[in-house]
């Protein structure tokens, strides 16, 4: 299951960083992906999605035209089901026009 949870807080800085990754990974495949004071390895990283992980959780975080979804996963969730649920609500919000 993916949950979503009040208390995440993406600090600035790093959602500056995380936004420079989708036009050059350069940055987050040289010193990994920070999100609430947790850092990721980059798995992958295009203009569209950015993947991480930290042992056996890890984060996705996908792109619409007006907002960036970022999905947190621990180690009860298989990395592949996390992805396909966040991809997809990043599809429905792009067909959506956001």
């Amino acid at each position: 299951m993916l949950f979503f949870y009040s208390g995440f807080a993406v600090k600035p800085d790093e959602i500056k960083t995380l936004f420079g990754a989708y036009k050059d990974p350069t940055n987050i495949r040289a010193n990994g992906i920070h999100l609430a004071g947790v850092k990721y390895f980059a798995l992958k990283a295009d203009d569209r999605s950015v993947y991480g992980k930290k042992g056996s959780a890890g984060c996705i975080t996908v792109k619409t035209n007006k907002a960036i979804l970022v999905g947190v996963y621990d180690e009860t969730q298989q990395p592949g089901a996390a992805a396909n649920i966040v991809e997809k609500v990043a599809d429905y919000l792009i067909n959506s026009g956001y």
